[in-house]
């Protein structure tokens, strides 16, 4: 069957005009060694695209295409073939028609498991053809929600069975109990979806989760309200929070293990009046695997970076709002200054990410070790550079800029929306204009937009309006994201941060010891070459990296 199957799906490319000869039979030998499927293998060496083995085989098969990126499956039906089958096989079931299932395939002359299938189910198969990676897709997004609805009808039942709605006892590792089960699968969904953070929120008959990715909250499920109080029970134990304590907010910390990678969750509990919300931020405790030239740096903007850093001593902050990926661009710098001959002493609050080489210290304040206090006591330790989490008080302000002046090089961050305006959140702390001047060697002010998915990516042409507003020709081509199931119909998928660098030059110190006002500062840094975070964006929109309408929901209402 399976020598057929190659010989046909041979011929049909061939007699479609989209594979040689020589091609097939260079695929055929090196199946023999991998045993791997004929149409991977050519696909895999760009002997022939996805696109046209799928149009190949419905010209000569007369076999339909089916997009399965608009579909919206039944679950009983896509049940109806047993999920392993279904994955070694990369076949869904779409619907079910007079007695016939109509089974979505990505090899539609595999007869063999065609007929097993007919067997299995009871009734005629009906074929379509779709892209394996969408039917993979499909699979994992079923079995995976359906296996997390099971575990929360489940861990529900058990709930309303028993007195106490609090687990009475959890022992780690003990998969069956539903509560376990449930919370698992929920972050491994996260997960598999790219998802930063996880909102578990009680209602007032309710319970919501919602997922962030790429910067959105979209809702992921709802279940009844009176399982809440034992999932939050269940995190606060992993957490290693008071479980009894449900009156004030607690944070805690926990590693969840998948894969064979240790994801390390950051868990906040904040008390509202229908119970209590759960907050859980993703991070990767492996630590991170960005350097500066992957942060999205435009090449001028990075070359001022390398610059900044390499100063032997001073301030460099980068600021931007929570979640701009501040702290990402700094373990980057930190990563790349590592070395045997220098001493990298971070304060965080909390640690985001293990580094090797760096010695990291984790605030705690209830035991007295605030910033302040961990930063005095670092400069005993004979640091060349201080990482500090954020600049938060005067305190802190000030210890940090008498560490700089005094020959060590600090890198901390700052909520400002822009580069200028952070010379005036220190001011603000009390640090002298001339001690500010003497001590800043640059700011970078950045924030994350979201990047055009590339598989459903199209091109248009720019009308006048928005040719106005990007300053380029009418019809320039731009670009957007059509909506594809691998986005889950946003347009768009990951994100980039944009930047803008302000080295303090000779002029920009003048102007901070003049106090001028950030407003001067920046047109002064704009004027010495700083790349303003709406032209950074500007230019990621005619390259095609993301949309006009991002850059209007990031900077709306700004001239």
């Amino acid at each position: 069957m399976l020598k057929y199957f190659n010989t046909k799906l041979g011929e049909i490319l061939i007699t479609a005009g989209v594979l040689t000869q020589e091609k097939l039979e260079s695929a055929l030998k090196e199946q023999k060694k991998s045993n791997k499927r004929l149409g991977d293998i050519l696909i895999e060496n760009n002997f022939v695209t996805q696109q046209q083995l799928i149009d190949s085989l419905v010209l000569q098969l007369g076999i339909p295409y089916c997009d399965l990126t608009e579909l919206k499956l039944e679950s009983k039906i896509v049940r109806l073939v047993p999920e392993t089958i279904a994955r070694i096989n990369a076949l869904i079931p779409v619907k079910v028609q007079v007695g016939s299932l109509v089974l979505a395939v990505a090899d539609p002359l595999d007869y063999s498991i065609i007929s097993d299938m007919s067997i299995y189910t009871g009734m005629e198969i009906k074929t379509v053809i779709a892209e394996r990676e969408v039917i993979l897709r499909k699979l994992d997004e079923e079995y995976a929600t359906q296996k997390v609805l099971e575990a929360a009808r489940e861990f529900i039942k058990e709930s309303k069975e028993t007195v106490e709605i609090e687990v009475p006892e959890i022992i780690e590792g003990d998969t069956a109990q539903p509560i376990i089960r449930f919370v698992n699968m929920m972050i491994e969904q996260a997960l598999s979806l790219r998802a930063s953070d996880i909102h578990i929120e009680p209602e007032d008959k309710k319970m919501r989760i919602r997922f962030r990715i790429d910067g959105k909250l979209t809702t992921y499920m709802e279940a009844e309200g009176g399982v809440m109080p034992s999932v939050a029970s269940h995190l606060k134990f992993i957490g290693n929070m008071n479980i009894a304590e449900k009156r004030i907010p607690q944070d805690g910390r926990m590693t969840h293990k998948i894969g064979g990678r240790e994801i390390d969750l950051r868990i906040s509990i904040l008390p509202s009046i229908h119970g209590e919300k759960v907050v859980i931020r993703i991070m990767n405790s492996l630590g991170v695997e960005l350097t500066k030239d992957k942060l999205g740096f435009l090449p001028s903007n990075l070359e001022k970076f390398e610059k900044m850093l390499m100063s032997p001593h001073g301030i460099i902050l980068v600021t931007g709002p929570t979640g701009s990926g501040k702290t990402t661009t700094l373990y980057a710098a930190l990563k790349e200054k590592t070395r045997g001959d220098i001493n990298i002493i971070t304060v965080e609050d909390p640690v985001e990410a293990l580094i090797s080489g760096l010695t990291q210290v984790q605030v705690n304040p209830k035991a007295g070790l605030t910033f302040a206090a961990a930063l005095r006591s670092i400069l005993r330790q004979d640091p060349d550079v201080v990482m500090i989490g954020e600049i938060r008080d005067e305190e802190t302000a000030e210890i940090a800029t008498r560490v700089a002046i005094t020959g060590h090089l600090v890198l901390s961050t700052l909520h400002t929306n822009d580069a200028a305006s952070a010379i005036l959140r220190l001011t603000d702390m009390k640090i002298e204009p001339f001690l500010v001047a003497a001590s800043l060697v640059g700011v970078i002010s950045q924030r994350l937009i979201r990047t055009i998915c590339p598989k459903c990516k199209i091109a248009y042409k720019a009308s006048s309006e928005e040719a106005y507003i990007l300053g380029v020709a009418e019809g320039t081509l731009l670009y957007k994201g059509n909506g594809c199931e691998s986005c889950k119909k946003t347009g768009y998928r990951g994100r980039i941060a944009i930047h803008e660098v302000m080295p303090i030059t000779p002029r920009i110190r003048r102007a901070i010891h003049d106090r001028k006002t950030s407003d001067e500062i920046q047109v002064y840094a704009i004027e010495d070459g700083m790349i303003s975070l709406k032209e950074n964006v500007r230019v990621l929109v005619v390259n095609g990296t993301t949309t006009l309408n991002e850059m209007n929901e990031i900077f709306y209402g700004e001239s």
